[in-house]
């Protein structure tokens, strides 16, 4: 499980490349990712079959556009289980 202190630690690098989402409380939510088996039989691997868990930071906040409608921006950040960030995709 992704700690307090990787979550706050996060929180900082997010806060500095995307400003507008500085505050705002993510939502933390864990998949766990089956290998595929037909991959290992098509593969003829021998490599014992290991789950991974993925963890997701989602920010969500609510601005207000030029014509005055508001809009939702998510930013998703994806974690392994040490906690360090996978990937960063935010909506437009």
């Amino acid at each position: 499980m992704i700690s307090e202190r990787q979550i706050r630690r996060i929180k900082r690098h997010i806060a500095k490349e995307f400003p507008e989402f500085k505050g705002v409380q993510p939502v933390l939510t864990e998949k766990i990712i089956r290998p595929q088996s037909s991959l290992y039989k098509k593969l003829s691997l021998g490599v014992p079959k290991r789950l991974r868990r993925i963890f997701r930071l989602r920010f969500t906040k609510t601005i207000e556009t030029v014509d005055h409608t508001e809009i939702e921006r998510i930013l998703t950040v994806s974690l392994n289980e040490q906690g360090e960030i996978i990937k960063i995709a935010e909506s437009r």
